[in-house]
């Protein structure tokens, strides 16, 4: 019978592309597990299948370990090697077969939320995961190309680290979804833990044990609100000053109009009705949709609302009012405003991103003739930017110089352009932007 070793040892009489990737047999016991180091938590049910499978001789997944001054750590397989552990304490000899891991502790980080062979992460596991990215310099999108998701999937899941203490352990405890809890920070901002603690105690008076997105959002009803809409179409209307209207509903209506309005109110949560009326007093008419928000205010106040309420087309006056406030406060040291420092952080980081790219959009504008009306140009440079800050960080400036120094052929194809750039910063140090090219 053939094998690949034989497959192996006759490629010089062959056409094959067969190569050996060397792997190494080591004692449980020469291995060590770094403290607080696994993304994810340890499921003992997990680790008892590990045992049973190397207790049966059957295939496991070889660990993938560095050398440190320590000893040999386990970068992943951590269950694996539990499982090992526990199969040795009932008497079975083995040895683990591991591979070298080559890579920076960014590359360890996101070779274990991407690892095929560990239990699938929890939305919490995973948040951490990317925030322990973002503590070693990477932005979200650089995030996401080494995780290989997309960047909102990034921005949804360090969004969840910032909903509040007291709703993330609710999410721990699996009374509310990440989703959910995303959810209502979006809605409610920094009050978010405050409407689910609210919620949830409704929600346990019914006898239930979890908060459900229809719990904790509760929608009121279409029914009752096409039947106001039926009461007061045709009610009087009568104009007063300054544009306002009155509408005058007859008395066999009244009573009708008034417990649908009273139900809908006494259906929100306390510290919704607080949010309705914030005491930051930013003017009546305020940009609502992101890209008036950013036109018409500035970059930090679009950048508060972002932070707060996630990405979205168009946000609440509640929410536009709030941002607005915050801006005019203070984005990175709020006085008169309580605002999560994860919070903090990702408006700072959001407006950071919006100057280099608007830096890289001005330096594109002045290399081309024709106008990149379609992002083409942009879109190209901003890619092979962010895979160049992977290796090696720089500035917007710092990267245009690397580009100013490869040959403008390969300039309109983003796999010349990342391969020209990749050699140059290999080969050559980043001038100043001063100094000639």
């Amino acid at each position: 019978m053939s094998t690949l070793a034989k497959i192996y040892d006759d490629k010089k009489n062959t056409d094959t592309n067969i190569t050996t990737r060397k792997t190494y047999l080591l004692g449980v016991d020469e291995l060590y597990v770094e403290n607080n180091y696994n993304i994810r938590e340890i499921d003992q049910t997990h680790v008892e299948e590990f045992r049973d499978a190397f207790i049966a001789g059957e295939h496991v997944p070889p660990l993938a370990v560095k050398v440190t001054e320590k000893g040999i750590k386990i970068i992943d397989g951590h269950h694996r090697y539990y499982g090992a552990k526990l199969a040795q304490a009932a008497g079975y000899e083995l040895r683990l077969e591991c591979k070298d891991f080559v890579g920076s502790e960014a590359d360890s980080v996101a070779f274990m939320v991407t690892s095929s062979q560990g239990r699938a992460l929890l939305p919490l596991e995973r948040a951490a995961a990317y925030q322990r990215l973002i503590n070693q310099g990477l932005e979200p999108s650089e995030i996401a190309t080494k995780v290989k998701r997309s960047i909102t999937d990034v921005e949804q899941h360090l969004q969840l680290l910032t909903v509040g203490e007291p709703l993330i352990e609710m999410v721990k405890a699996g009374e509310v979804a990440a989703t959910t809890a995303i959810a209502m920070q979006r809605e409610h901002g920094v009050k978010a833990s405050t409407v689910a603690q609210e919620q949830m105690q409704k929600a346990k008076a019914a006898g239930k044990k979890k908060l459900t997105k229809a719990d904790a959002m509760p929608q009121f009803s279409a029914a009752k609100a096409r039947r106001l809409l039926e009461l007061l179409s045709v009610s009087d209307m009568d104009n007063v000053e300054d544009g306002a209207f009155a509408l005058y509903v007859g008395k066999d209506r009244r009573e009708e109009v008034l417990a649908i309005i009273n139900e809908y109110r006494e259906g929100m949560p306390q510290a919704f009705k607080e949010a309705e009326q914030p005491q930051q007093d930013c003017g009546d008419e305020l940009p609502l949709t992101r890209q008036d928000i950013l036109e018409q205010s500035g970059v930090e106040t679009w950048a508060c609302a972002i932070a707060c309420f996630g990405l979205k087309p168009e946000y609440s006056f509640t929410e536009s009012k709030y941002a607005h406030a915050w801006a005019s406060d203070s984005v990175e040291a709020p006085e008169m405003m309580v605002v999560p420092a994860d919070t903090i952080t990702k408006a700072l980081r959001l407006i950071k991103e919006h100057e280099d790219n608007l830096e890289l959009k001005l330096w594109i504008a002045d290399q081309f003739e024709e106008p990149d009306s379609e992002g083409t140009h942009f879109q190209r440079f901003s890619s092979v930017l962010i895979e160049t800050r992977l290796d090696k960080p720089c500035t917007v400036q710092e990267f245009t110089a690397l580009v100013k120094q490869t040959d403008r052929e390969c300039w309109s194809n983003i796999r010349m352009l990342r391969q020209a750039v990749r050699e140059v910063a290999g080969q050559m140090t980043i001038p100043d932007e001063g100094e000639a090219a």
